[in-house]
């Protein structure tokens, strides 16, 4: 079926000329048509424009379509979670109320709980069960508007269980019942097992489970945590280069709780994006600019963890780019809603409307290096669309942890957001 949104209020387009992530001012161009058109065909935009420059298109148009009244209503690209640990079993809603009662992450995770206890859930699950309750999850994520996600290993902790975890996520991309994109991420350095040594654990990353993993196909980037009591920078660089030599993209989680060098190592990496960043250094925010690294703000797990938040204000003025992502997981921030991270950005992150939408639209795809497919509306890309029932974008933020999605688009295929 081929579709007409006509009369859009406002159409929220996203698109990029340069094709490189926006920083700076251009953070918050979102290249806006007033009383906009969308035309769909098949699984790809085929028109977005003007009601003028819409009877030239049409006249040339043998086809049938369906039309969708944009009055009133906004349409923007479908959202792009940059980083998720979609992928787990098990709950650790108890730790939620420790925290509430003055417990630390870091105190949890010596207790032996935090990352550790969803390693033992992952270990114990078949491949099956995790499938099933991560497909479960994405229905979730389409329902707040996410089209296309990052969801990362870094549960199993050891060859065969990193390595289940990346099948899952694979098959999940090539099926799964809402059509979402799914792209994997290995990030085995996520902690050290307890039952070996770092040093050896290490040795176990990078002589076994990044050969087998990128001879076997099933990551497209490499993670490293990066933090005290984890991965130090030497060890986070080390484990990021020699990923990059097996074809392995970097991306770093690093200055979540503590400053140690992870920047410096992403930047000498090579890496795509640096993701948390909730206690990084001016001096840090110097160095990354100019450096086409995309800064990953995670405000959720500020939230969720009560801890500070990142510097948005400062990095988009030092004109590096930022994207929002909800760093979805069962330890530190779970919630698959990503229009809760965007009101969070607002309110938290003292970032405007414009600078948010394209932080999870567009500059979320370049740091998954989508960009040429996903992203924006424009013409030739797939048609990840979403419309919402209110004329302002900026309602978006305004009005909530109210879903105002009427309708998804995901690759030309609609699905009608149920509501009361």
């Amino acid at each position: 079926m081929d579709y007409l949104i006509k009369d859009i209020t406002n159409l929220v387009t996203c698109k990029s000329n340069s094709g490189k992530p926006k920083e700076g001012s251009g953070q918050s161009e979102i290249v806006l048509i007033k009383n906009g058109n969308v035309f769909i065909e098949g699984e790809k935009i085929s028109f977005a424009g003007t009601g003028t420059e819409l009877k030239t298109y049409l006249k040339d148009y043998k086809g049938k379509y369906e039309v969708l009244e944009g009055k009133n209503r906004t349409v923007m690209p479908g959202f792009i979670d940059s980083h998720t640990h979609l992928v787990f079993a098990g709950s650790r809603s108890d730790e939620y109320e420790m925290r509430i009662k003055g417990s630390s992450y870091e105190e949890i995770a010596k207790a032996g709980g935090g990352i550790a206890s969803t390693v033992n859930a992952v270990r114990n699950a078949t491949p099956e069960e995790l499938f099933r309750l991560s497909e479960k999850r994405l229905g979730n994520f389409l329902f707040y508007g996410t089209t296309t996600l990052e969801a990362k290993s870094g549960y199993g902790l050891d060859l065969k269980n990193e390595i289940k975890m990346l099948e899952v996520i694979n098959k999940l991309n090539l099926k799964n019942r809402y059509g979402i994109n799914i792209i994997p991420t290995f990030l085995g350095a996520h902690s050290v097992p307890k039952d070996m040594s770092k040093r050896d654990y290490i040795d176990l990353i990078c002589f076994e489970m990044i050969p087998q993993i990128a001879k076997k196909k099933l990551a497209k980037f490499i993670d490293v945590f990066c933090e005290k009591n984890y991965f130090d920078a030497a060890e986070t660089e080390s484990i990021l280069s020699l990923g990059a030599k097996f074809g392995l993209i970097p991306r770093v989680h690093t200055d979540q709780f503590n400053s140690i060098g992870g920047v410096d190592a992403a930047i000498r990496a090579n890496a795509i994006s640096v993701d948390h960043l909730e206690v990084l250094k001016k001096r840090d925010i110097r160095k990354l600019s100019g450096k086409n690294i995309i800064a990953t703000l995670l405000p959720g797990t500020s939230y969720f963890l009560n801890i500070p938040y990142q510097p948005a204000r400062e990095l988009i003025g030092s004109n590096v780019p930022v994207a929002l992502a909800t760093d979805f997981n069962p330890g530190s921030c779970m919630t698959e809603n990503l229009q809760i991270i965007m009101s969070l950005a607002s309110l938290k992150l003292k970032m405007s409307a414009e600078e948010i939408i394209n932080a999870v639209t567009y500059n979320a795809a370049c740091s998954l290096f989508l960009q040429n497919s996903y992203g924006s509306i424009e013409k030739g890309k797939y048609a990840d669309l979403l419309i919402f029932d209110f004329p302002s974008y900026k309602d978006l933020l305004y009005h909530f942890a109210v879903n105002g999605l009427e309708f998804v688009f995901k690759k030309g295929k609609k699905s009608e957001v149920e509501r009361f």
